[in-house]
């Protein structure tokens, strides 16, 4: 039977799933009756079916996948939890699909569930993965990847989408993907160009300085502006919501774009450093294997830790661009409204649509 915990939900709440089981706990709790709610919808007048009760806040509920989604809160005596769900969608061709819900911001809300979400491509969804989504009233791609790889690879379609949205930040960290056929293509041209002397040598180890420089390279350039704008844009217009950004894997195009809307909701830093995090943890398996093509290709110890810093989601990495916004602007604020040309009212309406107010009392 094949287990998933969850890698993070909310605040002290923890979720394992074994296939169609449920297990949800609640840290620190005290001795205390608590009964579990859950609903179809993220709206606390749909959540209100109980189904569960416990005196050591510990829940056990059979909830299929494919009848989801599924979100929930805890009641006890003068306490309720925040809505919370499966952060990482559980699809069955497609690993980093997930919810940007639940993260605390630095005035008391949070962000709400079930509006905006990160992912992979969407080109190997089976029906069941497009059945699930479309429930969740699915109504706009925006998809990070170049012409050629949506050529490659098309996704699949989702009833429910009305508009896929195509903006390349034209990321050079991104261009062995971009242009490869499939992973083993992609894995050759990388060793490749080492071998062939097209990465500096100041970079062929492994601390990732040519990641940070990359990232860090996209706040101001201008393909990047002209592809986040449109995304930012995009969500600006909350009539798009349900809405999910994609590029291949989810990790540095979505990873930057993740970043960008998080900050710009007001969301704590760190729960943005740790948003980035949990691709790395999500795709550690994933990794490992890259790993072990890779030494297939080299034994050159040099290039598999360049290779590794390529494909991993460290905390610097991310808040290397944060402070680098910093750098340029007196808030962050200011660096939508200057460089992405947002304006504050939809930056308002933004805050207003995509929060709201904690409910951990």
């Amino acid at each position: 039977m094949s287990v998933y915990v969850q890698p993070y939900t909310i605040p002290n709440v923890t979720i394992k799933r074994e296939e169609e089981q449920l297990f949800i706990s609640m840290d620190n709790a005290k001795e205390n009756t608590y009964q579990l709610f859950s609903g179809n919808r993220p709206h606390l007048e749909a959540i209100n079916k109980k189904i569960g009760e416990s005196k050591n806040s510990m829940f056990r509920v059979t909830l299929p996948v494919d009848e989801g989604p599924y979100y929930f809160v805890i009641k006890g005596e003068d306490f309720e939890t925040n809505i919370f769900s499966e952060r990482v969608i559980q699809l069955k061709q497609a690993i980093n699909f997930r919810d940007l819900g639940g993260y605390q911001t630095t005035d008391g809300r949070v962000t709400r569930w079930g509006l905006l979400f990160r992912g992979d491509q969407l080109s190997k969804l089976d029906e069941t993965d497009r059945r699930l989504l479309e429930k969740m009233n699915l109504k706009t791609i925006v998809d990070y990847r170049s012409e050629h790889e949506r050529t490659v690879n098309p996704n699949k379609q989702i009833a429910t989408v009305i508009q896929t949205v195509h903006c390349d930040p034209q990321s050079s960290f991104s261009e062995a993907a971009a242009n490869a056929v499939d992973l083993n293509e992609e894995n050759v041209k990388l060793v490749r160009q080492l071998e062939e002397g097209k990465i500096e040598s100041k970079y062929i180890n492994g601390k990732g300085e040519n990641v940070i420089e990359d990232y860090q390279f996209l706040i101001t350039s201008e393909p990047a502006k002209e592809a986040y704008k449109k995304f930012l844009q995009t969500c600006a217009d909350v009539a798009n919501a349900p809405l999910v950004h994609h590029c291949r894997g989810g990790k540095d195009r979505t990873g930057l774009g993740s970043m960008f809307l998080l900050l710009l909701l007001g969301v704590k830093e760190e729960e943005i450093v740790n948003d980035y995090i949990l691709t790395g943890i999500i795709r550690k398996d994933r990794n490992q294997l890259k790993y072990e093509l890779y030494q297939e290709l080299t034994k050159n110890e040099d290039y598999l830790a360049y290779l590794m810093a390529m494909i991993e989601t460290r905390e610097e990495f991310i808040r290397a661009s944060i402070e680098r916004i910093k750098e340029l602007y007196p808030t962050t604020t200011d660096y939508f409204i200057q460089h992405f040309g947002l304006t504050q009212e939809q930056i308002d309406t933004m805050r207003e649509f995509y929060l709201e107010e904690g409910m951990n009392k």
